[in-house]
């Protein structure tokens, strides 16, 4: 009497067996076989525009550049700033900053953070991360990734929208522009 050689296989050996032939019938298919579902045009992520925040930025003995291994790190002071759109408007408060880090590849990793001071005296904590990039011969590229942080029950949709900015290059500061993603 033949005995079959699954059974007789320890449990780690058929979780290696599967596993084995997971991968191989997954390397089999090219990337594009393996979905063909095509997201819905209601689908497709809408933007909003939010606000435009213009945060001071002097510069001089407000900026500290520290070199590291593969590039600089820049404090970059954040001095006051005002923003505005359809649902909220204020002022930036200190202390704020961006905590900057400029790439051998000539791209700067931006990493900012501020309260936000609404008219209604409100606080809002707003962070962003971004890359500011202008490719030889090229244009700026300048996008963020705002996230805000808020305890105000009025601005308690801050928490839980994601968003988008775009620079806008203008002396002595930072200016962005906000879209909230729909």
């Amino acid at each position: 009497m033949s005995q079959d050689p699954i059974t007789n296989l320890s449990r780690r050996q058929l979780v290696k067996l599967g596993t084995a032939a997971g991968a191989v019938s997954l390397s089999r298919r090219p990337l594009a076989a393996q979905s063909t579902v095509k997201p819905p045009d209601e689908d497709k992520p809408q933007l909003e525009f939010l606000m435009e925040i213009a945060l001071d930025v002097p510069g001089g003995k407000n900026t500290h550049t520290v070199g590291f291994p593969g590039g600089e790190r820049l404090t970059v002071a954040v001095t006051g700033g005002t923003f505005q759109g359809p649902k909220l408007k204020g002022i930036a408060l200190t202390p704020s900053g961006d905590w900057l880090v400029r790439r051998p590849d000539g791209s700067s990793v931006l990493d900012v953070r501020t309260t936000l001071q609404t008219d209604d005296e409100q606080l809002i904590y707003l962070s962003y991360r971004g890359i500011m990039y202008t490719p030889k011969g090229g244009k700026l590229y300048w996008r963020t990734i705002p996230m805000f942080e808020t305890g105000a029950e009025k601005y308690a949709w801050l928490n839980h929208i994601v968003c988008v900015g775009t620079g806008v290059p203008t002396p002595g500061k930072a200016v962005y522009r906000i879209f909230q993603v729909l």
